[in-house]
C-alpha cells in the first residue's frame, strides 16, 4: 500500500512527547512490511526547529520512510500554543495525497489536519484519524469547541476509521458521536532491538551525582496533565533515601514545580534534568527504582512500556490506559487517580517491593503484545477496511 501520513510533527522532534514516537515507530514497522509510507510534517522539534529548512519543504529519507519537512511560520506559536502555520504545506497537500491508497491522520485539532481533510474530500480519498488522547476538552476549551463546530465534528463524521489506542479512547470517541463500527484498537509499538543494549547501571546516577537514594523518576513533558505537582505532593514527606528526578522538557509547568517545592527538605532532593534523549533516557530508566506515571489523562501509557522493557517496575495512574494491561506480576502497580494519599501509599509499597521476578514478566509481556509485526498487521486491516469503505 502507498500511505501518507499528516502529523504536526515527527521525528525527531520528541520534545512534544508520544505523538511522534509513535507515528514514527508505526511508519517504521509498515516500511519493513513492504509498505510505502510519506509523512508530511512540520519543522518544529519543540522549542526550536529540527534545522533552517526552505518554506516550501524538504524530502528526508528517514530509515525509509519519506519525510516532507515544511517551515512553520512561527516555531514559538507551534510549541507554546500548538498552532502550526506551515504555509507551503497547505499549498501542496493535495499533490502529496495524490497518488496514494489511504491518508492516515494524526491528530485531530490541528491547521494541518483541516488542510488534509479538505484534500482528502476533494480527491475522494478515504483516510483513518488516530486522535492520540486528544478528543477530551482538557485545558483550552473554549478553543476546542470552537474548533469542533467549524471543523473537527465533520472530521470526525468523514473518517472511514477511527484509530485509538486503548479502551478509554474508544469511550471518548463514542462520546463523540463515532459509532462502534467505525472505530478500530490500535495500540502503540515498541521495536526490541531499540532495547537489546541498555546502557550500564549507575551511569545516570554518577552523571547527575545521585549515591544511594531510591530514585523515583518521573518521565515526560511538564505540563498540567502530566501530573508531576501530584508526585511532588505525595513525596513531601518521604524518607530522606528518596530522590525524585523529574525529566522532560518545559511545556509551561516547570516555574510552578519550583515554586511548590522551594524551601521544602523535598527540593533538596529533587532533580530536573530537561529534556533526555534516547540514550539518556534509557539510563534514567535502568537507574530508577520506579517510573511513576501520575497523568490526569493520558489514553496510553507509553513510557510504561518503556520501562518494562528496562526491568523498572511502574506506578500507574488509574486515568492512563495501557492495552493490553500487565499486572503486578508483571511489575505494573496502580494507584486513584488524582489521589496524592494513595499515590504516596503506593509509593512506599513498591519502594519496599523485590520486582526482580517481574522485571523479567513484564518485558516479555511488552515483546509479546507490542512488538512491531503483530502491530503493523493490525494496521494493515484498519487501512484496508477504510479502502473498501471508500
Amino acid at each position: 500500500m502507498r500511505i501518507v501520513f499528516v502529523i504536526p510533527y515527527f521525528y525527531p522532534a520528541l520534545q512534544y512527547g508520544g505523538q511522534p514516537k509513535s507515528c514514527y515507530e508505526l511508519a517504521r514497522a509498515l516500511v519493513r512490511r513492504g509498505h510505502s509510507v510519506t509523512v508530511v510534517t512540520t519543522d518544529s522539534a519543540g522549542s526550536a526547529r529540527l534545522s533552517p529548512e526552505p518554506a516550501a519543504g524538504i524530502r528526508r529519507t528517514v530509515e525509509d520512510i519519506e519525510v516532507f519537512y515544511y517551515r512553520n511560520f512561527s516555531n514559538y506559536l507551534a510549541f507554546r500554543h500548538r498552532v502550526f502555520l506551515p504555509i507551503a504545506l497547505f499549498l501542496n497537500i493535495r499533490h502529496h495525497l495524490s497518488d496514494c491508497d489511504v491518508l492516515h491522520i494524526h491528530e485531530l485539532r490541528s491547521t494541518l489536519t483541516v488542510a488534509a481533510h479538505r484534500a482528502a474530500r476533494s480527491l475522494g480519498l478515504p483516510f483513518v484519524l488516530s486522535p492520540h488522547g486528544g478528543l477530551k476538552w482538557l485545558g483550552k476549551e473554549n478553543a476546542k469547541r470552537m474548533f469542533d463546530s467549524m471543523w473537527g465534528r465533520a472530521i470526525l463524521g468523514d473518517a472511514a476509521r477511527l484509530v485509538a489506542i486503548s479502551p478509554l479512547e474508544v469511550k471518548d470517541a463514542q462520546t463523540f458521536g463515532v459509532g462502534q463500527e467505525r472505530i478500530r484498537i490500535l495500540p502503540n509499538l515498541i521495536f526490541p532491538e531499540d532495547y537489546s543494549a541498555l546502557p550500564q547501571t549507575g551511569d545516570f546516577r554518577r552523571r547527575w551525582n545521585i549515591r544511594e537514594e531510591k530514585v523515583v523518576l518521573f518521565l515526560g513533558r511538564l505540563h498540567w496533565i502530566k501530573g508531576a505537582d501530584l508526585l511532588i505532593r505525595a513525596l513531601a514527606g518521604s524518607s530522606s533515601n528518596v530522590r525524585l528526578v523529574i525529566a522532560g522538557p518545559d511545556d509551561g509547568q516547570e516555574s510552578q514545580l519550583r515554586r511548590m517545592l522551594a524551601g521544602t527538605d523535598l527540593e533538596k532532593r529533587t532533580t530536573f534534568t530537561g529534556y533526555l534523549d534516547h540514550k539518556a533516557k534509557l539510563e534514567s530508566l535502568v537507574d530508577a527504582d520506579v517510573v511513576a506515571i501520575p497523568s490526569r489523562s493520558e489514553v496510553f501509557a507509553i513510557t510504561a512500556v518503556e520501562a518494562l522493557m528496562c526491568g523498572t517496575p511502574v506506578l500507574l495512574s488509574s486515568s492512563c490506559g495501557l492495552f493490553p494491561a500487565p499486572g503486578t506480576n508483571c511489575g505494573v502497580f496502580r494507584f486513584e487517580n488524582e489521589n496524592v494519599d494513595d499515590l504516596a501509599d503506593k509509593l512506599r509499597v513498591v519502594l519496599g517491593e523485590d520486582c526482580g521476578a517481574a522485571s523479567a514478566a513484564g518485558r516479555d509481556f511488552v515483546l509479546r503484545e507490542f512488538g512491531p509485526d503483530a502491530i503493523a498487521e493490525r494496521a494493515e486491516v484498519i487501512y484496508e477496511e477504510a479502502i473498501r469503505r471508500g
